[in-house]
């Protein structure tokens, strides 16, 4: 007579334990399918370089991205301030000594320099009008010498005469005297024309060589 044979439910332990037999042998296939070395990756046929292998010079460049500072920084100070007109030269160009960097506005500046060009020429009008005034002063201490000399020449010839004259007693002694009293007169303003002609031109020299 058959028996009926009950099904033997799942213990949990049960479970466990078929989940580890199948991990373990899910973890040595995956082992020696590792070890086997026929490991694949899908990879795009556009995304595939094939080249010739061959001996040469192996060239490795990284793409990077950075800022390129300079190894030695140099600052410029300007005397005079401005508005930058013109630049001749761009950010990073080599230059040489000498060589302009900007061209700079300075209205102020210009108007200064303006201003000392109209000093100079002034100056170098009241120089001009200084040394005609002292050549028309020279000219004319130099007519007054000339005057003197003539003067002087007269004088003498009549007191020659008058003291001939006089030693024959032909005039007085009175227009002797005077004769004499001016040729003597004369002499001695001749010498000091001379004097002051001799001194003005040594003060003109000076003053034209101070200006």
């Amino acid at each position: 007579m058959d028996h009926i044979i009950e099904k033997k439910k799942k213990t949990p332990k049960m479970i466990i334990l078929t989940i580890v037999i199948i991990a373990v042998v899910g973890l040595l296939l995956f082992m020696i399918r590792e070890a086997s070395g026929k490991s694949g990756m899908r990879v795009d046929a556009e995304r595939i370089t094939i080249a010739e292998v061959r001996k040469d010079l192996f060239r490795e460049f990284i793409p990077a991205t950075g800022i390129v500072q300079p190894l030695t920084t140099i600052y410029l100070d300007l005397q005079e301030g401005g508005r930058i007109e013109e630049r001749f030269v761009e950010d990073g160009a080599i230059l040489t000594e000498g060589q302009p960097i900007l061209r700079l506005e300075n209205t102020d500046l210009k108007l200064n320099l303006l201003n000392q060009e109209t000093s100079v020429y002034n100056m170098i009008m009241q120089m001009q009008i200084a040394q005609n005034s002292a050549r028309q002063n020279t000219i004319q201490k130099q007519t007054q010498v000339v005057d003197m000399e003539n003067l002087l020449k007269e004088a003498k010839r009549v007191y020659d005469l008058n003291t001939k004259l006089y030693d024959k007693k032909i005039i007085p002694m009175q227009d002797y005297l005077e004769s004499r009293n001016y040729y003597e007169y004369t002499l001695e303003k001749n010498r000091l024309v001379k004097s002051i002609l001799v001194q003005d031109s040594i003060a003109s020299s000076q003053q034209i060589a101070q200006q």
